[in-house]
């Protein structure tokens, strides 16, 4: 008896050793594995998932849809500001100090707790370490006392707390990034704590334990990768996931009409859009930019490239925001291209050796069209790239994985992109973004005094209703001149197995994974 508990011993001593050299991640807090009598595992398919630091770039989406992180405020289903980690906020008279009350019992992943003085680390963190935030922000100073919060702004900023939804403020402990690499393992307050994580293949998430909104319904949540739509939409059709999120729109048929699968979808403010290279040749000319216009089919592109998921659009935002579609009535061209032969030939444009294509003073007309592997962007830049080349516009067209690099080197005559141009709510971010002079989203170099006049004026307006003027006016100048071409809105959507609750697809599609997302039964 003697020794067989010796050798009893001797076991459980070698399997403590043994965990002990078990690789694992940081320390963090998680619920105890086992508790429940019917573990609850989710995997959800996705097309990318690189990192997760939400100060990087825009990696703070990641973070926000697969649980991870939380803001102090968020966008409710009608692009509202609603509270989140904070509860309520005032505004001084100058319009420079926002003191805002944070949350009571809210604990990050390792069990510290989310006051003002960590909200304070870690915008400090944030606007060091990311210039778009650092710009869109405007914070000169932060102070903090107990629960609450000050931020000054270094001018009036009416979009502080539309900022402060976007991805990149989730609220990390910044104790804690010494020996931690937080594009890996970022500690936020989030129903879900990251456990690993392989870049571009998958994350294994646990429940947090702690969490300020409740126990979370799974015990378990994998995020896997799948950067392929084709090989993303057969896991879902095999049961390898339980619901994906970034799959093509050619392949909602596939689940629309089988009674295994439920599809939720909903407008969002995404928007299929061109960007003119005004420096290039023949880009210059508005009449010329006018003719593409005049040859984009949107409504075939929303109906037959997506399977009607696009809105065929003129404005850079939806209609249901009051600077949206409806609100713009000035001259955006409609699909015409037998106007926009006419036009190209009233300016100059015309084959003049009879091979099929136009020739401007001396020149054939050729231009670079690219797009990237964006659902839907390909097809679309494909069936103008036909358009363009049926009106005698020599169109050479080339897709990239990623196309950060050739819009960024401006390596393009015409670039289709996809872009979200209200993801806080407010029309400002994009507008400056992409319309102001030298600003970084700017890639066709478009340059207007006058709406860079009316930039500055939105960039301190506080009331509602002058702001969307404001932003009507921009675009209607932009737009005059045919120096963007806004194709169409999207309904985004995500498929699921039939009976999986507490996942929908929001209007903003940073918020998926909730402490509500539960499996089929």
């Amino acid at each position: 008896m003697k020794k067989r508990l010796c050798l009893i011993l001797a076991a459980l001593m070698l399997l403590g050793a043994l965990s002990a050299c078990s690789p694992a991640a940081p320390s963090q807090t998680a619920s105890p594995g086992g508790a429940s009598k019917k573990p609850k595992s989710f995997v959800f398919g996705v097309y990318n998932f690189t990192k997760i630091d939400p100060s990087d770039n825009y990696n703070g989406w990641a973070t926000l849809r697969y649980g991870v992180g939380e803001t102090l405020y968020k966008l409710d289903d009608n692009l509202n500001v609603v509270p989140w980690l904070a509860t309520n906020h005032f505004l001084s008279e100058d319009n420079l100090t926002w003191t805002i009350t944070l949350r009571d019992g809210v604990l990050f992943h390792n069990g510290n707790v989310m006051d003002g003085a960590a909200v304070k680390a870690s915008l400090e963190r944030l606007i060091a370490a990311n210039e778009r935030a650092a710009s869109e922000l405007m914070i000169g100073s932060i102070a903090a006392e107990g629960n609450t919060v000050s931020i000054t702004t270094s001018q009036p900023n009416p979009t502080l707390l539309n900022a402060l939804c976007d991805p990149y403020a989730c609220i990390v402990d910044v104790s804690a990034e010494d020996g931690v690499d937080f594009n890996l393992y970022p500690v936020c307050t989030g129903p879900y704590l990251v456990k690993s994580f392989t870049p571009d293949v998958e994350a294994h998430l646990e429940p947090f334990a702690q969490y300020w909104g409740g126990t979370p319904a799974l015990n378990h949540l994998t995020i896997k990768a799948i950067p392929d739509v084709d090989t993303l939409a057969l896991a879902m059709q095999n049961g390898e996931v339980d619901a994906a999120y970034g799959l093509s729109y050619d392949t909602l048929s596939l689940f629309s009409g089988d009674d295994r699968f439920a599809i939720t979808q909903a407008a969002t403010a995404r928007v299929y859009m061109l960007y003119f290279n005004l420096e290039r040749p023949f880009m210059g000319d508005p009449a010329f930019r006018r003719a593409i216009c005049m040859a984009v089919d949107k409504d075939s592109y929303g109906a037959i490239l997506l399977n009607g998921a696009g809105t065929p659009t003129k404005s850079a935002f939806p209609s249901t925001l009051s600077y949206g579609d409806d609100a713009l009535f000035g001259d955006v061209p409609g699909y015409d291209p037998e106007g926009a032969r006419a036009l190209l030939r009233e300016n100059g444009y015309v084959d003049t050796d009879g091979d099929g294509f136009l020739e401007k003073d001396g020149k054939k007309v050729t231009i670079r069209l690219i797009a990237y592997t964006r659902a839907g962007l390909p097809q679309s830049a494909q069936a103008l790239q036909s358009a363009l080349i049926d009106l005698g516009i020599d169109t050479q067209y080339e897709q990239f994985e990623s196309i950060s690099q050739p819009i960024n080197s401006r390596d393009f005559d015409i670039c289709a992109y996809s872009f979200v141009t209200a993801p806080t709510g407010d029309p400002f971010a994009f507008l400056n973004n992409t319309m102001g002079t030298g600003r970084g989203g700017n890639y066709g170099r478009y340059s207007n005094p006058e709406v860079d006049a009316l930039l500055n004026q939105l960039a301190t307006e506080f009331d509602v209703a002058k702001r969307a003027e404001y932003a009507v006016q921009i675009q209607k100048i932009a737009l005059a001149d045919s120096s963007y071409c806004f194709m169409f809105h999207l309904n985004m959507f995500m498929v699921m197995k039939k009976g999986v609750t507490g996942l929908k697809q929001s209007p903003v599609d940073y918020y998926q994974i909730t402490a509500e997302t539960s499996p089929a039964a």
